[in-house]
């Protein structure tokens, strides 16, 4: 329950920096994308020993890092000029 609610709050804070920079807000779906592939890199990392709390620990892990390197994404984009005739600047 808590990696949902965790997972939830970095996509909120994903489509704010996003929206930030003028930019799409579907940029938020990278966190999910971060999350899970992260989550299962880090569970087929440490299938072979059989541990399951060093699986799930991985798992975690994983997680962790697969969120990190998905706002550090999102936070190196390049802000977007407004343009004054569409004050959002988004494409949709």
């Amino acid at each position: 329950m808590v990696e949902i609610l965790l997972l939830i709050y970095l996509t909120r804070k994903l489509k704010a920096v996003a929206l930030s920079k003028n930019r799409n807000p579907g940029w938020a779906a990278l966190a999910v994308v971060g999350w899970v592939g992260g989550e299962l890199s880090g569970l087929f990392l440490a299938a072979g020993s059989g541990d399951a709390a060093l699986m799930y620990a991985c798992a975690l892990f994983g997680a962790a890092v697969g969120a990190f390197i998905a706002y550090r994404v999102v936070a190196a984009l390049s802000t977007l000029p407004a343009d004054p005739d569409f004050p959002t600047a988004r494409v949709v």
